[in-house]
């Protein structure tokens, strides 16, 4: 199988560095790494321009489209060059030495049990190996069938690795990239489980080094990084319109408990964290992104 690694980077020129070093150093070879620059600013581009590998498609794009866009990019390029198989993650995602090798492992394990799988996810930890709260998958109510084979089964997973078959992009399309960011993943992984399954394989192991071990919060932020958020809210209300009244139903519950937690936190910000929530939801009701299928 030709197996390629698509890493989306936006100004983390020291932490990329990394990862491209312990990618290069995988058990298993890969016959390809495509790194996507969305438009960074920092020396990102001209060290990417200085590398001396002919495994590295570096691919600078003119505007930052977000992680999703650039999910979006990497895998459409990952399938035309002719991968079988996906893998992709952050520029802050540090890959143990066999992260790959146990991924492959446990598919190929998965399919000769007769599994009719889409993708498999690594175990994120965060640098001090504890659980990365930004990363936790939502396991599957039948989570436990092969998890004494390190094989535990998922509805959806994030983005920091996951590897994903080129039968399940053809089925599924690629990533939306109208997310821009947050959501992009568990959309993405949701739809590929309407037709295959998913895993993570417990023993494939990566730490992804966040700045915190925090999952996201838009009462505890900073003021300065709250607009960002207008991305969650949208598009959670749109994965949740898709998965039915249910579904819709505990996105306002979620969207008025955390309206009242803002008001009555502490500290500065509290109109302008509602206004982006409610920016957030408005604009979800109408927002329809296209889903992009391979020609």
């Amino acid at each position: 199988m030709k197996i390629c690694a698509v890493v989306v980077t936006f100004n983390r020129i020291e932490l990329l560095k990394v990862t491209l070093e312990k990618l290069k150093k995988q058990s298993v070879k890969l016959d390809e790494i495509i790194v996507v620059n969305n438009a960074s600013t920092d020396s990102t581009k001209e060290y990417l321009d200085g590398l001396d590998d002919s495994n590295i498609n570096v691919c600078h794009l003119d505007k930052n489209l977000g992680g999703a866009g650039g999910f979006n990019y990497g895998v459409n390029l990952a399938y035309k060059n002719q991968n079988d198989l996906v893998w992709i993650m952050d520029d802050d995602t540090i890959a143990t030495e066999e992260a790959l090798e146990k991924l492959v492992a446990g598919l190929n394990e998965l399919k000769l049990k007769g599994k009719n799988v889409g993708f498999v996810a690594s175990n994120v930890l965060f640098k001090d190996n504890k659980p990365c709260l930004m990363n936790i998958p939502k396991v599957h109510e039948e989570w436990n069938e092969l998890a004494g084979e390190n094989l535990i089964k998922l509805e959806y997973t994030s983005f920091v690795s996951v590897l994903i078959t080129k039968e399940a992009i053809e089925k599924s399309g690629l990533p939306i990239s109208d997310f821009f960011i947050w959501g992009d993943d568990v959309e993405y992984t949701s739809r590929i489980g309407k037709n295959f399954e998913g895993y993570m394989v417990s023993n494939s192991i990566v730490h992804h080094y966040m700045n915190e071990n925090n999952s996201a919060d838009i009462i505890k932020t900073e003021p300065e990084r709250v607009t960002r958020y207008f991305y969650e809210y949208r598009n959670k209300y749109y994965i949740h319109k898709i998965q039915g009244s249910k579904s819709l139903l505990k996105y306002y519950k979620y969207l008025v408990m955390t309206i009242l937690k803002v008001i009555f936190s502490k500290g500065e910000g509290k109109l302008k964290k509602i206004g982006i929530v409610l920016k957030g939801w408005i604009n979800g009701i109408k927002f329809n992104p296209k889903i992009e299928y391979i020609n």
